[in-house]
């Protein structure tokens, strides 16, 4: 029982912020809604009293009891018109009001939900596979239910004000009717709900799945897979397994279905029973004199409009209540917590001035998973270069997350002159901060704007953009370009751009964009991972040559397999199993002939001349 009114109490509040919610977008309109939805409902119980009228009317000069009046012919032509007139104007109007505040809402939906997710300054949720199918139930609930539920607010008060009129009477005639009428009411009622209740969890079940769907469907259909696909003939494979997933979803929608249409074959002999038994009840009354033609043909439209009314009615109510089931789920996004503890009083974030140092720190991504670093102590002196060398899955990148602060340690502190990180607000933390990631964003726009958006204040800043990009050797290229730095980088959108060639660089050039974009920003601190990791051995020679240039007194994070990039750091740690076991010059680490000697004389070799 408690269980029962705890969901009672969820269902209510969540039904009160969807209907906030609604008011919010467009409190006008949503009025006029409701004004214009008042007078819809009306409109039958106006109808069935206009039928009556005229039958009564006619039915005295057929008995010659009295004669049609000009003014009364004339009267009920323009009664009739009315009502049918507003019959057809309301409802057009009140359509398009409705789609006109499920765009509103809709956007504003976007808006929210898109703006929680980018709230979040941690990236805890984003490596959990489970907060993408909260995204998607979120979003797609709230859309779903926030259209819905104006329709069946609508729909709901319309048929309420139909019922009421033919109620009172219905009342007059024979109270019994209105039993008939709760017993067709409540079965299907209940039916209904439950209805709504399974498609819901349904919609929850299949959402792992329909994220995989979505995967297959992308691994289809891009640029980045097709020619891989094609040339291992991989393309049926996916393809299988997205229609397996299809059929999967339909299959249990099939039975739902059916579950349902068996349900709703039941009720619907029931509804007509009472439909019936309503019937009987008229024609008896009659037959014994009891009822006028009028009233005859008034009770024969109130029965039909009673029994749309209320299926309408069981409709509009089994929407309320999935619509606020999948409302739920919005709620349940926007409610998240932040991942990343934020200090609500934020020191200033001085200028790197001494440097930054890691103590004793420790780190694992849960309880449950094994440590990725253990106790580690590292230096970053200001103005210096110094390198992070260590095998894959060593804890680099890790340590980069814990450094630009997506992540806290578990043990330890990272100190920036001193002040530990937690003490900064994350965002002021990282303006002073620029990388190139080794999974670097190429984005769908121009050359300008992907180097622009390093420093998004710069964006339109054509001869800041080209300095940035003659830094790293890149400017030459993209003047050769069909169009420059205005050059679309994609062939997705070429539609949306007038006279538009798009091109795709190669995997060196990416990569120059990219530190341009890194450069563009103006920071104390720069992380480079893997920034020569798509170079050939020229351009990587061409970028060797200026490195020196680029972090010249510049505190830098070099991450990197390339020894001869590594080389010239001022500083350079080894991390194995998560720990620094080495740390020093170059020529130091050469002559303690430990790890970082063994891998530089190992990679040294594949260059050197084989002998003869």
């Amino acid at each position: 029982m408690a269980q029962k009114l705890n969901r009672l109490s969820t269902y209510f509040v969540s039904f009160q912020k969807l209907v906030g919610l609604v008011w919010q977008t467009e409190p006008i309109m949503f009025v006029a809604i409701l004004f214009l939805t008042i007078i819809q409902g009306g409109i039958p119980f106006a109808s069935a009293l206009w039928s009556k009228f005229l039958f009564d009317l006619l039915g005295q000069h057929l008995q010659g009891n009295t004669a049609v009046q000009p003014a009364q012919f004339v009267i009920l032509l323009l009664l009739y018109l009315l009502i049918n007139g507003a019959n057809r104007l309301f409802s057009p109007m009140i359509m398009y009001l409705n789609a006109e505040l499920s765009r509103q809402m809709s956007l504003m939906i976007q808006g929210k939900v898109y703006g929680k997710i980018n709230s979040f300054v941690g990236l805890t949720y984003f490596e959990d596979p489970a907060f993408y199918d909260t995204i998607r139930m979120g979003q797609e609930g709230a859309e779903l239910s926030t259209s819905q539920i104006v329709n069946a607010f609508t729909q709901t008060i319309q048929s309420v004000v139909t019922l009421l009129g033919f109620f009172t009477v219905f009342i007059t005639l024979d109270p019994l009717l209105i039993l008939l009428v709760a017993i067709a009411l409540l079965p299907k009622l209940a039916a209904q709900l439950k209805f709504g209740q399974q498609r819901v969890g349904i919609s929850f079940q299949m959402t792992p799945q329909e994220r995989r769907k979505f995967y297959y469907g992308f691994l289809l259909t891009t640029v980045d897979f097709a020619a891989e696909l094609r040339l291992f003939n991989l393309s049926d494979y996916f393809l299988d397994k997205l229609l397996k997933v299809q059929r999967d979803r339909d299959q249990i929608e099939k039975r739902q279905q059916r579950h349902e249409l068996n349900w709703e074959a039941g009720l619907g002999l029931l509804a007509t029973i009472t439909a019936g038994g309503m019937l009987f009840v008229v024609i008896w009354q009659a037959f014994n004199g009891r009822l006028s033609l009028g009233d005859i043909a008034f009770y024969m439209s109130a029965i039909v409009s009673i029994q749309e009314a209320l299926n309408q009615l069981i409709i509009t109510i089994s929407t309320f209540n999935e619509s606020t089931l999948f409302y739920t789920h919005f709620d349940n996004l926007i409610a998240l917590p932040e991942p990343l503890p934020v200090t609500t009083t934020p020191k200033r974030v001085p200028p790197l001035q001494k440097g930054i140092e890691f103590r004793h720190v420790s780190f694992r991504y849960s309880e449950h998973l094994p440590w990725v670093l253990r106790d580690v102590n590292l230096t970053i002196p200001a103005n210096q270069c110094v390198a992070l060398v260590g095998l894959n899955g060593a804890g680099k990148t890790s340590l980069v997350k814990l450094l630009s602060r997506f992540y806290d340690p578990t043990e330890g502190q990272i100190l920036w002159d001193g002040i530990d990180l937690r003490d900064f607000d994350p965002i002021a933390l990282r303006e002073q901060m620029s990388a190139i990631l080794q999974d670097f964003g190429k984005y769908d726009l121009t050359v300008r704007q992907n180097i622009g958006l390093g420093d998004i204040t710069k964006i339109d800043e054509h001869t800041t953009i080209q300095k940035a990009a003659k830094k790293v050797g890149v400017h030459q290229a993209i003047s050769k370009l069909p169009q420059g730095y205005e050059t679309l980088l994609s062939r997705m959108f070429m539609d949306e751009f007038d006279d538009a060639v798009g091109v795709s660089l190669s995997g060196g050039e990416w990569q120059k964009v990219a530190m341009a974009r890194m450069l563009l920003r103006k920071s104390d601190l720069l992380i480079l991972d893997e920034p020569t990791a798509a170079l050939d051995a020229e351009a990587e020679y061409e970028i060797y040559q200026q490195f020196s240039k680029l972090v010249a007194n510049r505190t830098s994070l070099l991450i990197s397999h390339r020894f001869s990039t590594i080389s010239m750091a001022d500083r350079i740690a080894v991390l194995e199993n998560g720990e620094i076991t080495e740390c020093g010059s170059h020529f130091d680490l050469m002559h303690r002939e430990g790890t970082y000697a063994r891998l530089y004389a190992m990679q040294a070799t594949q260059y050197a001349p084989e002998s003869i």
